[in-house]
């Protein structure tokens, strides 16, 4: 038998050493918890890097003719003074522009509830900050303009004729808008059009036929050799119709436009000849000069209309090119119909048909 003082010796050992396990457990189960924590920290604090790294910048810097401006990395209230098409053609709507632009009928299916901001003047000024933009894109180089528009909002400048031809125009606007993707499938649509305009076109205007463009503004007569001069763009750049000489010595002079009188109408004219006469002025199809050209006598005279053929940017260029790849072709066709029909009637043999008789 044991004595009750080594049995009271045993007990408070075992008591000792309880209390002691159960310190060390205790101490074991915090540091475990300490280091859950601190690896929940870490972890948190790396997906705070990622997410940060990861972000889209919330601005972009845009070169321009007024230095580099800093503008919104996806606008939402754009203010387009020009170049509306353009926003419109990569999937942006501005919430105001000039009533012309808003009016055009190439894109007035797509410009409800854009609003008016009058003429690009100083005037515009007021309905502009009215409508809260964060992007401003203006034509107007007045630095007195330009500096209103700046205190409503970051505003890009690009001068009217400046961004090149329809595809460079578009990617200009894609890289400011960080659009890139809708400005490539835009360029491929461009392209299967003009494609399929030429392709159109094949056999029906010789290699060696020339076209002119001539137009009239303010009573003055002017021949167009390139740039976006009432569809010259179109006419010339992309569906790659000849120039007569005396219009591509312009063309290699770096001369966009000229004026010419009604006596030079007969040097500058082609086989083909397009007029833009809007409202100032036309020609006199009375006159003795107009009658004698070769492309009123074989009847490939095109009267281009100047609401479709004034505007100058990507999606009228667009429709230009189709246009007057149809308006050539569907001249062709009658001019066949109207030749079989004068051979069918000046035959002896002669028979009672319509004009609308064609072998195509």
């Amino acid at each position: 038998m044991y004595s009750n003082s080594i049995l009271r010796g045993l007990f408070y050992s075992i008591v000792v050493l309880f209390v002691m396990m159960m310190l060390a457990a205790c101490n074991a189960s915090q540091d475990d918890k300490d280091l859950v924590s601190q690896i929940a920290i870490e972890e948190n604090e790396q997906e705070q890097v990622v997410t940060a790294t990861d972000e889209q910048p919330q601005t972009r810097k845009i070169k321009t003719v007024m230095g580099d401006i800093e503008i919104p990395a996806e606008p939402k209230r754009v203010v387009a003074q020009g170049y509306l098409a353009t926003f419109l053609a990569l999937g942006v709507k501005p919430v105001g522009a000039p009533f012309w632009d808003i009016e055009a009928p190439h894109i007035k299916h797509l410009t409800d509830g854009i609003e008016d901001v009058g003429t690009i003047e100083l005037g515009s000024i007021e309905k502009i900050l009215s409508l809260e933009p964060d992007l401003i894109v203006t034509l107007s180089t007045d630095p007195v303009m330009y500096e209103k528009l700046s205190q409503i909002a970051p505003t890009i400048v690009y001068e009217y004729n400046t961004l090149g031809e329809a595809r460079e125009e578009i990617k200009t606007f894609g890289a400011m808008l960080g659009r890139e993707a809708e400005a490539e499938a835009w360029i491929v649509s461009f392209n299967e059009t003009v494609a399929a305009a030429k392709e159109r076109l094949r056999g029906v205007v010789g290699e060696d036929e020339t076209v002119t463009l001539m137009g009239g503004f303010e009573k003055d007569l002017y021949v167009y050799s390139h740039d976006s001069w009432r569809g010259a763009q179109a006419i010339y750049e992309h569906l790659g119709l000849k120039r007569p000489p005396l219009v591509e010595e312009m063309k290699r002079n770096n001369q966009p436009s000229q004026i010419i009188s009604q006596e030079k109408v007969p040097e500058f004219t082609g086989d083909y000849l397009f007029v833009e006469a809007g409202q100032q002025a036309s020609f006199d199809p009375k006159s003795s000069i107009w009658k004698n050209l070769k492309a009123v006598k074989e009847n490939r005279v095109f009267i281009l209309d100047s609401d479709y053929f004034w505007p100058f940017d990507p999606e009228a260029v667009k429709l230009q090119v189709d246009l007057a790849a149809d308006m050539i072709i569907e001249r062709a066709k009658k001019s066949k119909c109207t030749k079989v029909d004068d051979k069918i009637k000046g035959a002896a043999y002669a028979l009672k048909r319509s004009s609308t008789l064609c072998f195509l």
